[in-house]
């Protein structure tokens, strides 16, 4: 029985691929510079996988490229917005449901929070919702900014991905509508392919 068991183990730890990327030095092996990679809440222990390839919409000037660990995702920014494409190891309605009320709250008095969307995206059904901010700068005057947060399918039923965007101002008159906001997010989409299992 106990045969059988290290069998099972090695089998599952040392042949059976999962989809998972390989990862030699800490670093990750044959994974091309446009890829989108995360790891999953359903995946094997701290494994990366590949969600898709991502292209950033036509204007966007690339600030960054990789978050923590060996996570790769994708930030740009263009006239002022900023737009990530980030890997996220849940499932949309998973994100959906802790990270509309950790915003709300955290908006609180100094903004407003939209109500959660539904979204028919070429990835799939996605939900999506709109936030202001305003905080004090240290020099007394305030701040203000809109962000865009919109969680997509991704190849794995349990991982999304997450396409926001950012717009600070001087003043609130001066934030961009939601429609505009909403537009980017959904160019950012169309350069999004998800990646085969």
């Amino acid at each position: 029985m106990v045969a059988v068991i290290a069998l099972l183990l090695v089998y599952y730890y040392a042949i059976y691929e999962d989809g998972s990327l390989k990862v030699k030095d800490n670093a990750l092996v044959n994974v091309e510079e446009n890829w989108l990679v995360g790891q999953r809440s359903g995946g094997k222990n701290s494994r990366y996988y590949h969600f898709a390839d991502v292209q950033l919409p036509e204007g966007y000037e690339t600030t960054d490229g990789t978050t923590s660990g060996l996570v790769q995702s994708f930030t740009g920014e263009k006239d002022g917005v900023r737009l990530s494409i980030t890997p996220v190891g849940s499932s949309v309605q998973d994100m959906i449901s802790n990270v509309y009320g950790t915003i709300t709250a955290f908006v609180g008095e100094n903004g407003t929070v939209s109500a959660v969307q539904d979204a028919d995206t070429k990835l799939g059904a996605a939900k999506y919702f709109v936030y202001t901010n305003s905080m004090d700068a240290e020099d007394g005057s305030k701040q203000y900014s809109k962000s865009t947060v919109l969680y997509a399918p991704a190849n794995y039923s349990d991982s999304c991905i997450l396409i926001s965007t950012y717009a600070p101002a001087d003043s609130e008159e001066a934030l961009p509508a939601d429609d505009a906001l909403l537009a980017e997010v959904y160019k950012a989409i169309d350069g999004i392919v998800l990646a085969e299992k």
